[in-house]
């Protein structure tokens, strides 16, 4: 088994961050981007989306172990189980 770094996340982690906030980005034009988030399109077209995206993933690493992010957890990990279904993995006939 894997051992777990808690330290910092891990590059894929940080890739995979980048590339949805690239995606995001890409779906508007840059002005349009620049508006919503209320700067100038210089400014968007300046972003460090590696250290963007690195940010992201460490805060959802301190969310993950803060009381309300395991409280939203166990929530929807019980949400979860109660929407499967009591006779999964059997067949009628």
């Amino acid at each position: 088994m894997e051992s777990a770094n808690y330290s910092k996340p891990t590059e894929s982690d940080i890739n995979r961050t980048q590339t949805d906030l690239l995606l995001a980005v890409s779906q508007m034009t840059g002005r349009e981007f620049a508006k919503g988030v209320g700067c100038h399109e210089s400014k968007i077209s300046r972003v460090d989306w590696r250290f963007i995206a690195a940010v992201i993933c460490t805060a959802r690493m301190a969310w993950e172990v803060s009381p309300m992010g395991r409280l939203v957890q166990e929530t929807i990990e019980a949400i979860t189980a109660k929407e499967k279904a009591p006779n999964a993995g059997t067949f009628d006939a």
